[in-house]
């Protein structure tokens, strides 16, 4: 499938908050203000602010290696710290790995051992050679059906595939769902895409979803 953009790609990365902070420093005083400075995040937490979402940054900027500005955020939870950008979780990644590798500068701690596992959402829309209702053709004549049963003011068209995760357990990755873009016209065959996957794998997959589309 051809990509036409990242609506979101984040990383997160399963890690003990408290022990990156051993000895109880003021993060407001001795951590924020770092980040602020770096990262030139136009949002962010302040004391006295509803942390129970996590303590996010957003609107900031990441300058990859190749001169290459990003837009990012970061969320802090007590068990993980997730990082978006908007160009793939391999930045994510990187940016994760760049502000966690230098806590020890700021007096704090960081270990990569003390990451437990990494988690990924990854968004994108993109556009397919074959409408989705190829998956079988029966279905076309099912949504003829429905479109039938409302007095065929409307057109129907098979939409959507979800794939979720199972609801029963505790930790729940984002769920797989591939579905028509709202507003576009159905010969457009342009898509929006989730898995819970790093972006190269999720376009690997899609990829194969195509073929079967073939």
């Amino acid at each position: 499938m051809k990509l036409l953009s990242v609506g979101l790609a984040r990383a997160m990365w399963f890690v003990d908050i408290g022990e990156l902070n051993p000895s109880g420093k003021d993060v407001f005083v001795h951590l924020f203000p770092a980040l602020l400075e770096e990262y030139k995040f136009k949002r962010y937490p302040k004391p006295g602010d509803d942390l129970s979402q996590g303590m996010k940054f957003s609107g900031g900027e990441f300058i990859k290696k190749d001169g290459t500005v990003l837009t990012v955020s970061i969320t802090l939870f007590n068990d993980a710290i997730a990082a978006d950008t908007y160009s793939s979780t391999t930045d994510s990644d990187n940016f994760l790995g760049v502000i966690l590798g230098g806590l020890p500068d700021l007096g704090f701690s960081y270990d990569r051992a003390m990451v437990r596992r990494k988690a990924y959402t990854s968004q994108l829309n993109v556009v397919s050679s074959n409408p989705l209702s190829a998956i079988n053709p029966k279905l076309i004549d099912l949504a003829k059906r429905i479109a039938s049963g409302v007095g065929g003011v409307s057109l129907f068209e098979f939409s959507a595939i979800e794939f979720w995760p199972d609801q029963t357990k505790t930790y729940k990755p984002a769920s797989f769902s591939f579905q028509k873009r709202t507003g576009d016209a159905p010969s457009d065959n342009r898509y929006w895409s989730q898995a819970p996957l790093p972006t190269d794998k999720h376009l690997e997959l899609l990829d194969e979803l195509e073929a079967i589309l073939s």
